[in-house]
Parts: C-alpha cells; sequence; structure tokens
C-alpha cells in the first residue's frame, strides 16, 4: 500500500477515535444514549489505524501487549 495511503488512513483513523471520546464525554454529561454510534466508529477507526500501520509496527505492538498481559498475571 501506498505511503500516503497509510498515512491517510492514520490520520482518519485518529480524528475518529477523537471524535469518539468526545461522544463519550457528551453521552456522560447529557445522557444521550449514542452506544451503538460509539461503538461502531471505535470499530471503524481501530480498521482504518490497523490498515495504516507498517507490519513491523504491528509486530512490536502486538510483543508489547504480550508482555503486559505476561506481567500482569506473573
Amino acid at each position: 500500500m501506498n505511503n500516503d495511503v497509510k498515512g491517510i488512513c492514520l490520520f482518519l483513523g485518529l480524528i475518529g477515535l477523537g471524535y469518539v471520546a468526545l461522544l463519550i464525554i457528551v453521552a456522560l454529561l447529557t445522557g444521550a444514549k449514542i452506544i451503538k454510534s460509539i461503538f461502531f466508529i471505535s470499530i471503524f477507526s481501530t480498521f482504518l489505524i490497523s490498515l495504516g500501520l507498517t507490519p513491523q509496527v504491528k509486530s512490536r505492538l502486538s510483543n508489547y501487549l504480550k508482555s503486559l498481559a505476561y506481567k500482569q498475571f506473573a
């Protein structure tokens, strides 16, 4: 995949996650029932971020998360 397309995916994914954070704050303050929207947008944004990451970064993140899980249970 082209580096420009990867950058756009990362950018849009991070904007989406920021929007999810804003929606969570609005839902907490107003009591609005927007759980489905928050869930859908967060899944889509996570998908976009995973498209934009290189395989090396993905492997580093998975190794880091595995080490955190191992430390938690040890």
